[in-house]
């Protein structure tokens, strides 16, 4: 017996002693950390730049925080988590003895635990020392923590802590997220009633909800109140005005505006560097292009268009104004997907940097190239032979119209001139982070955009054809300094030239026609690209203000139905550059001063002579020409057509003091077909530069035109115009829309477009015969 109880005391001594010498080292040998006590704990906010919650990134440990110092915490919030929690806090040094031997009373009288009898002292050790479930022994090692913390840090210190890691209900930490998320405005605003709503949550988060058990909490309120006046903290007036202040409590809606926009700033990993970040994006105009995006996407899908992704950047600032990754993020599979950092092969919306790059090696926008079906050796034998869009060619033609009208044939030979290791370098230094291969895997292909890169690069060097050939990193935070200066990567005259080119609607004409979506009301460069069997589609361009790229498509690589961009990314791209210039429209671009201009003949490129079709055109000083054109002799050029397609070259050069002119024999067709060969100087009509073929043709719309109805503009303001061309020979025409009469003998109709798909018929009479011209458009 005595054995047993020897065994017993020693047993408490030694317990003891274990936490006597625990307390000893606690309280002496770890002093609180400053990380511990102000720990890096607050959620990540991404505002836009003119202050609106984009959204509020949960902290590494998936709770929602914002850390505020007490002077910027309401008043009223203080009072009521003191008398609710605490009310000797200032009088104790961490331990109410008064409070803990009445929990103790209450706990052994109840025979539960129904109170802790912990200050807040006691609470802040107890978040500190991340204990979750309190026994004994981590109850004395709390009150040892306690006394320590009031040994170190004052009162308000205290204070602060507890009300900004005290937990306030559903995964919400501090009392700043707290008023954020019940009443969306910030702590240093709430009112005495709301503090009172929100003073009582820590005690037992789950159950004193102000959401899921409102009545109760509306109770508790009450009854604080109560106590807040009893104390004399508050007057009967205050007491009686927080008592009938009717609580709204709304649980928040997770916020999450411009998602793709947030998602690529978490991915740039600067979570670390900042707690606030003012973004660059305005959210009401990437709210609009969110809409503008959504509406068209779903107006293509009959052409299984599912997809699309825009970016605006501030031309001047680099700032990424909006960015819309995808038609919906919140749609399942690939909502996600931002397109706007996708790897995209780019088509012809790359060309405009070999034209830069050819500019600067000595070729002018005059220079003559052969557009016919051409064919490239290759190193290793085999043959490359590019294709034009609709497999059309137009024999020669000047490197502004290869460009404007987009022909590939051009292009590659430029390439081939110019070298594919050369123009490989020149892309990597405009900053295309995503030419992974080496030169020769592109080869001549590279000219017809087959090498991926991301939309948001894509237009980050339209930028620097905007900014004078001077290349700057695009940014996404306001008011930030970027790392990189500013690099020149391409001469002042040559980005001036290639913008002009961009801009001047006539030298797309043989591919768009006059009256495409990419004709825009005010000063604007664009260039459309469409890769192979229409899998993306590419509308990139610039103002003095902003410069824009729109991408659509599918994310899964499928076709789309013949949409290319004049029609796919166009119209969307026109929606666009309206919306961003509705406040007035933007200058026009600033020609250098060293530039040169020179009337030339628009068929040889060469000086224009007294009969030449005589144009403008633009040189950077030494690659004007220097011959006079001697080819043309009254009109110059017979334009030889059937149903409005070009024969052969469909412009026979009439040349002086010269024997024969290519064979010496023009084909004359008819419906494709040859109707035998006649001699030049035998033609009838030579003077008049026609040979008389009957001809009825259709000029505008073209076959498969889509037009989309600008929703900036009444209606009735609006009109296609419908233009057809007649050889002389014809008597008697009409035409038709939708097998309705609508004008006879009128080369051009004004209609005004309603919705829907329309055939439009030409019908013609001569005295031998009649002719019939179809095609088909749609409206939006």
């Amino acid at each position: 017996m005595k054995n047993a109880l020897r065994k017993k005391v020693l047993r408490i001594l030694s317990s003891g002693i274990v936490v006597f010498v625990l307390a000893i080292i606690i309280f002496f040998m770890i002093p609180p950390q400053k990380g511990s006590l102000y720990p890096e704990f607050s959620s990540f906010i991404i505002t836009d730049r003119n202050g609106t919650l984009l959204r509020e990134v949960l902290s590494k440990d998936y709770k929602t925080s914002v850390w505020k110092p007490l002077r910027e915490i309401s008043p009223d919030m203080i009072k009521a988590t003191i008398i609710r929690e605490d009310k000797r806090f200032f009088l104790h040094k961490g331990i109410d003895f008064i409070a803990l031997f009445r929990a103790l009373y209450e706990n052994i009288s109840s025979g539960k635990v129904r109170s802790g009898g912990s200050t807040i002292t006691m609470q802040v050790a107890k978040i500190l020392l991340n204990y979750q479930n309190l026994n004994i022994l981590k109850k004395f090692i709390q009150i040892i923590y306690a006394l320590k913390l009031e040994l170190y840090l004052n009162k308000e210190q205290i204070l602060e802590i507890y009300l900004n890691r005290a937990p306030y209900g559903n995964q919400t930490y501090g009392v700043e997220a707290a008023a954020r998320f019940y009443f969306n405005k910030p702590a240093k605003d709430l009112s005495l009633s709301e503090s009172c709503l929100l003073a009582q949550i820590p005690k037992a988060p789950s159950l004193l909800h102000p959401i899921k058990n409102f009545l109760l909490t509306e109770k508790n309120k009450i009854d604080l109140l109560e106590k807040i006046l009893k104390y004399g903290l508050i007057d009967t007036f205050s007491y009686l005005c927080a008592k009938n202040e009717q609580s709204i409590v709304n649980r928040k809606k997770i916020l999450f505006r411009a998602p793709h926009f947030v998602d690529f700033i978490l991915s740039q990993n600067i979570t670390k560097t900042y707690s606030t970040i003012t973004s660059t994006i305005d959210y009401n105009l990437q709210e609009k292009l969110e809409k503008i995006l959504f509406t068209s996407i779903n107006a293509l899908k009959k052409y299984n268009v599912n997809q699309g992704s825009i970016v605006v950047i501030d031309t001047k600032t680099g700032e990424i104004m909006a960015m819309v990754g995808s038609k919906d993020y919140f749609e399942e599979n690939e909502g996600q997907v931002n397109g706007c950092v996708s790897l995209r092969q780019p088509g012809s919306s790359l060309k405009p940097f070999l034209y830069i790059l050819a500019l600067q090696n000595g070729f002018p926008m005059s220079y003559l190239m052969n557009d016919t079906v051409t064919e490239f050796k290759l190193p290793d034998g085999t043959v490359f032979a590019p294709r034009n869009y609709g497999n059309k060619y137009h024999r020669l033609v000047r490197a502004r119209e290869a460009l404007g009208s987009s022909f590939n044939v051009p292009a590659v030979i430029l390439l081939d001139k110019i070298g594919v290791e050369n123009f490989y370098t020149f892309l990597t230094r405009l900053h295309f982070t995503t030419l992974f291969k080496n030169p020769n895997f592109y080869g001549y292909s590279l000219s017809l955009g087959a090498a991926e890169v991301k939309l948001i690069e894509l237009v980050n060097a339209y930028r620097a054809i905007a900014n004078k050939g001077m290349w700057t990193q695009y940014k996404f935070i306001k008011n930030e300094k970027s790392e990189r200066i500013g690099e020149r990567v391409f001469s002042e005259e040559a980005a001036y030239i290639i913008t002009n080119v961009l801009s001047d609607n006539s030298s797309r004409i043989k591919a768009f026609g006059d009256d495409s979506p990419l004709n825009l009301p005010f000063p604007c460069a664009v260039k459309t690209g469409t890769t192979k069997n229409f899998k993306d589609n590419w509308c990139i361009g610039f103002t003095g203000r902003y410069t824009v790229g729109v991408w659509v498509g599918n994310f899964d690589g499928a076709p789309m139905n013949g949409v290319s961009g004049i029609s796919g990314a166009g119209p969307l791209f026109r929606d666009i550059m309206i919306e961003l210039h509705r406040d007035g429209y933007p200058e026009d671009f600033e020609e250098p001063k060293t530039l040169v201009h020179f009337k030339i003949c628009a068929q040889s490129g060469l000086i224009a002579g007294k009969h030449c079709p005589a144009i403008d055109e633009i040189f950077i000083p030494g690659t004007e020409p220097k011959d006079t054109c001697y080819y043309c002799v009254g009109t110059g050029f017979i334009p030889v057509r059937s149903n409005g397609n070009d024969v052969g070259t469909g412009l026979v050069p009439v040349r002086n003091n010269s024997n024969d002119v290519g064979t010496g024999l023009v084909p004359v067709r008819n419906n494709g077909q040859p109707q035998g060969l006649s001699l030049q100087n035998k033609i009838p009509n030579v003077g008049t530069g026609f040979i008389p073929v009957r001809n009825l043709c259709i000029l505008h719309p073209q076959n498969g035109d889509i037009f989309k109805l600008d929703p900036h503009i009444p209606y009735k303001n609006q009109a296609i115009a419908f233009k057809i061309e007649i050889d002389s020979g014809i008597e008697s025409f009409a035409l038709y829309l939708n097998g309705k009469k609508l004008c006879e003998n009128q080369t051009t109709y004004l209609w005004q477009p309603k919705p829907g798909r329309y055939e439009l018929e030409a019908r013609a009479n001569d005295k031998s015969k009649s002719y019939i011209e179809k095609i088909y458009f749609t409206v939006y």
